[in-house]
């Protein structure tokens, strides 16, 4: 009996025993959802509460607005808030704790520098121009041996929620070992009623053990972790919980965009540490993909630097020399609607 042939279909010039190549997956969309289809208590008018009010107009706090958050804690938030600004103020008596001679470098260009990659970010979102522009505006020696930095970024929505970081960075090369080497960037969301006006500075995403050493506190997520030549970062899903606390959803941000909004807040790779660029690639920025439609925000962030550049020039905190720039676009805003409707 003769053997069976094979099947010739789609084999039309003796390639037949390659594989297809399969399709590379389609990369998702960004979503937005309905604020208030999802949450009941928020809402698109400013608050009438005396606190709510104040820190919504100190810090340009955009619409939705959290209801549920009672008056107690919006007053804990505004006085905690005011007291960073001072913190975060060239020159003032309560800038010092923050700034490092043994680092050798600027702190507050270290700060400038993070808050603005943080807007580059927001920059290159699948959102409006005019909302990208708001939402974008909120926010020693190379190679240092040792780094130690605790920083907050506050939602620009009205929410009363933030995330902290701790990010601990330490390298150091040894002749006749294996050198020193490890970093870990903390992250940890926070509600209203955390906020803590007495100790302002105090993170969430750390504690003390029984000998007084520092460690991570429960539900703190370790963002990026190196421990010798191994590096290793969060996962997606870790990601979408910090985005719902800053932003209030999931899914508008892709992974890579929420990985490089808390990796900037978190200060790292701003320190010209020497893996400092290894710990951000190898930490999500190599493993995450951008949405579609999403942009790294050069063009857009191209038009936005001059602002910011001319707000160097003026005193103040660092966010509210951002924050200056969010005013000055509501006033022209507010000027042209006028000459609109003489």
């Amino acid at each position: 009996m003769p053997p069976k042939r094979k099947s010739d279909t789609g084999s039309d010039s003796g390639n037949s025993t390659k594989k297809a190549k399969t399709a590379a997956p389609r990369l998702k969309k960004s979503k937005r959802v309905d604020w208030q289809d999802n949450n009941p208590t928020w809402v698109m008018d400013k608050p009438q509460g005396e606190w709510a009010r104040k820190a919504a107009e100190r810090w340009c706090l955009l619409p939705p607005y959290n209801m549920a958050v009672s008056e107690k804690n919006w007053k804990a938030y505004y006085e905690e808030r005011a007291a960073l600004d001072e913190v975060n103020t060239p020159n003032s008596d309560a800038s010092k704790p923050i700034v490092s001679e043994e680092l050798g470098q600027d702190t507050f260009k270290l700060l400038r520098k993070a808050s603005a990659n943080v807007a580059k970010v927001i920059c290159g979102s699948v959102a409006d121009e005019e909302e990208r522009k708001q939402l974008s505006r909120e926010g020693g020696g190379d190679n240092p041996r040792s780094v130690n930095s605790k920083t907050r970024l506050y939602s620009p929505y009205g929410l009363g929620t933030s995330v902290d970081f701790v990010y601990d960075y330490h390298f150091r090369m040894r002749m006749t070992m294996a050198g020193e080497k490890f970093s870990t960037l903390l992250a940890c969301t926070r509600m209203a009623m955390d906020c803590n006006p007495k100790e302002p500075r105090a993170s969430c995403a750390v504690t003390k053990d029984r000998n007084g050493r520092q460690k991570p506190e429960e539900g703190a997520v370790k963002v990026i972790n190196m421990s010798g030549a191994k590096i290793t970062g969060t996962t997606a899903a870790n990601l979408g919980d910090f985005e719902e606390a800053l932003f209030g959803q999931t899914g508008w941000l892709s992974p890579l965009k929420t990985f490089q909004v808390v990796a900037y807040a978190g200060t790292v790779g701003h320190y010209h540490e020497a893996y400092g660029g290894q710990l951000l690639s190898k930490g999500g920025l190599d493993k995450f993909k951008l949405f579609q439609e999403e942009t790294d925000g050069k063009e857009f962030w191209d038009r936005e630097s001059p602002l910011y550049a001319q707000k160097e020039e003026k005193e103040g905190s660092v966010q509210m020399r951002l924050l200056g720039l969010a005013r000055n676009s509501a006033d022209v805003e507010e000027e042209e609607e006028e000459d609109s409707e003489e």
